[in-house]
């Protein structure tokens, strides 16, 4: 399945976006991110597109009126995942699920202004933003699913609370008066 969908703007978690990373050790390595969704995102008109994209890949992969059984989805990875069942900072959302998107390939990454974001610093998790993702099954020795590929990221807005415990550099010093103040004073050591 070809389509590329745009997400509700959620919270970047775990950003792997300019270096890969390979999930497991031996594993190709791959750029990825989580994204949470709050309960309003999940009522938007992007994330039904989401719903209906994976029911949409449900029934190119394994026949038509197979994104409808029941039953036959309580057997699949679904890629929407509640944040109740990981306790990470941040994933305390009332109802919050969240989507893990990744790709052997490079992102582009781009701020609010839809200008390239080239420093790797300069993405972090806590901010808001929001992803155009494509759906597609897999099969791979009896598990079954589906997830999201990466294909873009827009950080949309910073002023979120960081969620890598990382504080910025201005909040870790106060104003610098004279070093020279130190060396006046006596250390018996």
């Amino acid at each position: 399945m070809a389509v590329s969908l745009r997400t509700p703007i959620g919270i970047l978690s775990f950003p792997v976006l300019f270096s890969p990373k390979a999930v497991v050790p031996g594993a190709e390595p791959r750029f990825s991110l989580n994204l949470l969704f709050d309960a309003a995102a999940q009522k938007s008109t992007e994330f039904a597109a989401l719903k209906r994209a994976v029911i949409a890949a449900i029934d190119e992969k394994w026949g038509n009126g197979k994104g409808q059984d029941k039953a036959f989805i309580a057997k699949l990875h679904l890629p929407f995942l509640p944040c109740k069942d990981v306790t990470y900072d941040g994933y305390d959302l009332p109802g919050g699920v969240f989507i893990r998107p990744w790709s052997k390939n490079k992102p582009g990454i781009v701020d609010a202004q839809r200008q390239e974001i080239t420093v790797a610093g300069d993405v972090w998790a806590g901010q808001h933003v929001r992803c155009t993702v494509n759906p597609f099954a897999y099969e791979q020795t009896g598990n079954r699913g589906i997830s999201f590929g990466l294909n873009n990221v827009q950080v949309c807005r910073t002023d979120g609370k960081r969620l890598d415990g990382r504080r910025a550099a201005n909040q870790d010093f106060d104003d610098y008066e004279d070093a020279n103040a130190l060396a006046d004073e006596e250390i018996p050591f």
